[in-house]
């Protein structure tokens, strides 16, 4: 592509930064829902060890999310990790959201989880709406 029709779409077009499904046996997914519920696959799960609770933490340098590993849901300040039916596990953490004023209108997927020393990392300036129409939905 020549330099002047590159400069024009960096301009005029917004580029999507959520790139192309995945097969789901492959797919790390983390989402952000706008009730603070942070929902993770089974691959994520087992990625970070298949933890029954976890602590989160919040970079306002970095707007970061990390979660980390603990082996209780009753140690202070844990966040049970929560199966939903068959679908993933739930961290139930508006708490943690209202504290740090993170706020989402709609679901939210991290494009790119990290796991980086058994710890999950999430960036909240790469993130995609993956919120879905119902179409049967009265207007």
């Amino acid at each position: 592509m020549c330099y002047l029709c590159n400069s024009m779409l960096e301009r005029d077009y917004e580029k999507f930064r959520g790139g192309a499904n995945k097969p789901t046996s492959e797919r790390v997914h983390v989402t952000l829902s706008p009730r603070g519920n942070i929902a993770i696959n089974k691959n994520c799960f087992a990625l970070i060890g298949k933890p029954p609770a976890v602590y989160l933490y919040y970079s306002r340098e970095k707007d970061n999310i990390a979660i980390e590993p603990v082996s209780s849901p009753r140690l202070p300040e844990s966040f049970p990790v929560k199966q939903k039916k068959d679908t993933g596990w739930v961290i139930q953490a508006s708490p943690f959201c209202r504290h740090f004023g993170i706020r989402v209108d709609t679901t939210t997927k991290f494009i790119s989880p990290e796991i980086r020393d058994g710890k999950l990392l999430l960036k909240l300036s790469e993130t995609v709406s993956v919120k879905r129409l119902n179409p049967y939905r009265k207007k």
